[in-house]
């Protein structure tokens, strides 16, 4: 293939957005090599994925949903590579349970951080309109790409089941028997 198509398939594959699948995927990934590289990992990576992707990967997109934003694919997937090959560098002892332990280091990353995600993504969030606006009648005909961090902050809620009620273990008082007559 000459070098010259290999650059236009590149480019053509830096702007196509990410699914939400493919996105929560590259995330577990990371995860699982950095922190399931014992003997009996890959058993406590499945065990624990339920909790991983409710608690860390699915965690900053909530975050930005609630603030109004969302990042593109490869930034959210940037940010989240970042931060966790720095904690997985740092970690001296073995995690009694590394979902835990993942969901303060990510939470703790944006505490620290989110501000400055918050900004860039509200800025370029405004400049999108404004295009738009300028734009005018092209911008109501195309429909656009879904959103994969939007998507993924709306999973969250399906981790946020109602609770069951509970029944009533108390009688009620004075009738223990039937009343036959």
């Amino acid at each position: 293939m000459p070098p010259k198509f290999q650059r236009k398939v590149a480019a053509r594959q830096q702007l196509r957005q990410p699914t939400p699948k493919e996105l929560t995927d590259d995330c577990l990934n990371i995860l699982r090599r950095k922190f399931y590289n014992f003997p009996g990992g890959d058993k406590a990576f499945y065990q624990q994925r339920r909790d991983l992707l409710r608690r860390v990967v699915l965690w900053p997109a909530a975050w930005l949903n609630n603030k109004g934003v969302t990042l593109h694919g490869d930034a959210y997937r940037a940010i989240f590579t970042k931060v966790f090959l720095q904690a997985a560098a740092h970690v001296e002892t073995k995690i009694k349970y590394p979902p835990a332990y993942l969901a303060q280091v990510i939470q703790s990353h944006f505490k620290i951080h989110g501000e400055e995600y918050y900004e860039a993504a509200k800025a370029t969030r405004d400049q999108v309109d404004h295009v738009l606006m300028m734009v005018g009648q092209l911008a109501q005909q195309a429909k656009p790409a879904p959103d994969p961090v939007r998507q993924m902050a709306e999973a969250v809620a399906l981790f946020k089941a109602p609770k069951r009620a509970l029944k009533s273990t108390v009688k009620p008082a004075g009738q223990d028997q039937p009343n036959l007559l």
